[in-house]
């Protein structure tokens, strides 16, 4: 199942047929183009249930728009992580308070492509991605506050922060389908988030730059673990953290991560929600293919 290509065009469609300066379109458009090399999962995977839950082989066009309308909700929060955090050097990092006004022009195009469509059940998916929206927009004020210093607090937030908006993608392609908030998939897309964040936090920390998490004195499994460890290098990481002393050696905190079992804990972490994921899934009612699609996500 591979839509990638039809969601970015229908997301440049939503853009274009919107009343806006057509600078403004211009500026929209390049930040679609910026990301235009992501896998566009949170789309596909609206789509991907809405067609298992209604069943049809053949692709309806106006689920494409909604896809694409769910990717240019989440390229908004992304444009708004990334304002907040200051890691990144995307095209709308360079003008912020552009970006903002982009921002908020995508939240209500978002809406409504949504409430101009034709699906029985639109009011139902706009109430999801209400609810679900404010739960990541929660999670994201926790994250900012860097509220995650331990184990419990650290998963609980990226549950609400990024497992909400793979459970909003995945639930309104279901309930546009069926009219019905089916649980399970909410628990297993959920659990789905938990996992890819927990790898994107890994990945950062081999990467010693802009967004290390440990640079910029954020918290993640790997650091928790660190934290937490009868050792010198914890003492040094929480003079780090706390201002006491300005840079810490990065060769000794890459040998640190790796020798102290801190990047095993987090896979271990990261395999339970995994294993969760994968029980829910084999028992949903879909064919082989399709658990197949769902199953990548958590590896």
């Amino acid at each position: 199942m591979v839509y990638k290509n039809e969601i970015i065009e229908k997301m440049r469609a939503i853009v274009l047929s919107a009343n806006l300066d057509n600078t403004f379109q211009a500026t929209l458009l390049s930040y679609i183009n910026e990301k235009q090399d992501s896998s566009m999962d949170f789309g596909v995977l609206c789509i991907f249930h809405y067609q298992a839950f209604a069943q049809q082989v053949k692709i309806d066009e106006q689920i494409i728009s909604i896809a694409a309308a769910v990717e240019l909700l989440i390229l908004s929060f992304d444009i708004i992580d990334d304002l907040q955090d200051g890691d990144a050097d995307y095209l709308w990092c360079r003008d912020p308070a552009m970006a903002m006004n982009a921002v908020l022009a995508m939240l209500f195009l978002t809406i409504k492509c949504i409430q101009e469509s034709t699906f029985s059940y639109k009011a139902q998916a706009i109430q999801l991605l209400h609810d679900f929206a404010l739960n990541s927009i929660n999670g994201q004020y926790l994250d900012i506050g860097n509220r995650g210093k331990d184990e419990a607090s650290y998963l609980k937030m990226i549950e609400t922060k990024s497992g909400a908006l793979i459970a909003l993608s995945s639930s309104i392609g279901a309930t546009l389908a069926t009219d019905q908030i089916d649980a399970r998939v909410i628990n297993y897309s959920t659990y789905i988030g938990v996992v890819q964040q927990i790898l994107n936090d890994i990945r950062d920390l081999k990467t010693w730059g802009k967004k290390n998490d440990l640079l910029n004195r954020r918290f993640s499994l790997p650091i928790i673990y660190l934290f937490e460890q009868p050792a010198e290098y914890a003492d040094i990481l929480k003079e780090y953290y706390n201002g006491t002393i300005a840079e810490i050696d990065t060769a000794y905190f890459k040998e640190a991560l790796l020798e102290s079992g801190a990047i095993r804990y987090a896979l271990a972490i990261k395999n339970i929600f995994k294993y969760k994921a994968l029980q829910i899934i084999e028992e949903m009612p879909f064919n082989e293919a399709d658990k197949k699609h769902l199953k990548m996500l958590v590896e």
